[in-house]
This record gives structure tokens, C-alpha cells and sequence, in this order.
């Protein structure tokens, strides 16, 4: 068996590519929670406040219903 002092020590550990992932997992997970009706608790400030699922929405940009908002129609010319 190899000794361990003497195998290579590589980096291959991709933290931005990890930041980005459980980026993508907590929206899901809010989401998920928003479309079933619950509140979320999240920390503001130092204290516990509970988000509503219009609040999560709006975050990323969706209707009340979760749903994309209609694109806004473009100035007459």
C-alpha cells in the first residue's frame, strides 16, 4: 500500500461550480415550497423572518401564481 505522505496533492475541488449548484438547489427548493402554499423562514438582520410565497415569487421574478411574468408589450414607435 502506497503511503499516504507520498501520493500527489491536487485541487480538483470546483467551488464555483459547487456555489452555483446549491444556488440552483435552494431556488428549487424555495419554489417548490412557494407552489405548495408554505412560508419559508429566512434571517434578516439577525432575526428570523417568515417569507410568503408571493415574496418568493416576486424574488425570481414570477407572477403571484409562480408563473413567468408576460413579457412587456414595446413602446409604440
Amino acid at each position: 500500500m502506497a503511503d499516504p505522505a507520498t501520493l500527489p496533492v491536487t485541487e480538483v475541488v470546483d467551488h464555483a461550480r459547487i456555489d452555483a449548484a446549491l444556488d440552483v438547489a435552494f431556488r428549487d427548493l424555495l419554489l417548490e415550497h412557494a407552489r405548495m402554499g408554505r412560508p419559508v423562514c429566512e434571517s434578516r438582520d439577525g432575526k428570523v423572518v417568515w417569507v410568503t410565497p408571493e415574496e418568493v415569487f416576486a424574488r425570481y421574478g414570477l407572477d403571484e401564481f409562480g408563473r413567468p411574468k408576460p413579457a412587456a408589450p414595446s413602446p409604440a414607435e
